[in-house]
């Protein structure tokens, strides 16, 4: 099945003014841009023509290997050349593609370098699934994990759309660190028992503090400042592991990271 087969796509099928882009930016973080309503501006922005005479642009952000998983559709309004070097487009954003953004992925195949193309010409991809409604993203292995609260909130509230982390989560104790974005301060915990990190993690989807004394304390001051939590882990440990053996490991990464003296641990 082809892009244009999609019933949203298929006024486009026989345009020959529309481009298709996949996205890759080692520098930042582009699902963070989009979430934030900085990824217009930042697509916007080129070192050189992308858009060409393009009408429309279909936008992907890459995936693993050669995929790429979609984020909107642009109308192209205008464009012109910048004083120094590259151009500056004006687009808006069309309506009707909510429902497949950060769900249709698509192979983009081999040429992966050619990162702008005619959807008429090679751009119009092989789709390759459609994930299930607020599927956050793939599980990439318990030390690669950097989960923003939204990300989250988002796997806790629809645990049936993010099995895989609810299930791998829920199957391991370990040590977990939590990171204020605004000041750089870090909260370590420790999760064990039943549920594991997953049981440990929805209670700051529930009460956004978790119960810790200075992450409350935070709150107070600031009531969104959960907003700007992201959550990592540090140290995985088999369920069998005892509630001391975790909190031994917590006390030692505290030590190592300083949490008390310059983050948000008060004991």
């Amino acid at each position: 099945m082809k892009l244009s087969d999609l019933h949203q796509f298929e006024r486009f099928r026989d345009d020959q003014s529309v481009k298709v882009l996949r996205h890759k930016d080692m520098r930042q973080d582009l699902w963070e841009l989009r979430n934030m309503g900085r990824f217009s501006h930042y697509q916007n922005g080129q070192s050189w023509d992308v858009f060409g005479n393009a009408r429309y642009i279909i936008s992907f952000i890459a995936e693993r290997n050669s995929y790429a998983k979609f984020v909107g559709v642009w109308a192209v309004i205008s464009k012109h050349k910048k004083k120094t070097e590259g151009f500056l487009y004006k687009t808006k954003e069309l309506p009707g593609f909510k429902d497949l953004e950060g769900r249709l992925i698509v192979r983009w195949g081999e040429g992966t370098r050619s990162w702008a193309q005619w959807l008429h010409r090679q751009g119009n991809k092989d789709i390759v699934e459609l994930l299930p409604q607020n599927y956050v993203m793939d599980f990439p292995g318990y030390y690669n994990i950097v989960l923003s609260y939204d990300q989250l909130a988002t796997m806790v509230n629809n645990p049936d759309s993010n099995r895989e982390w609810q299930r791998m989560l829920s199957s391991v104790s370990g040590v977990y660190v939590l990171l204020d974005q605004h000041s750089g301060k870090q909260y370590v915990g420790s999760a064990y028992g039943a549920g594991g990190i997953w049981a440990r993690w929805k209670s700051y989807v529930k009460s956004q503090s978790g119960g810790n004394a200075l992450l409350k304390e935070l709150l107070e001051n600031s009531a969104t400042r959960y907003k700007q939590f992201q959550f990592s882990i540090v140290r995985v440990l088999e369920r069998s592991a005892t509630k001391d053996e975790v909190i031994d490991q917590e006390v030692f990464t505290k030590k190592k990271l300083g949490s008390r003296a310059f983050g948000l641990n008060s004991n």
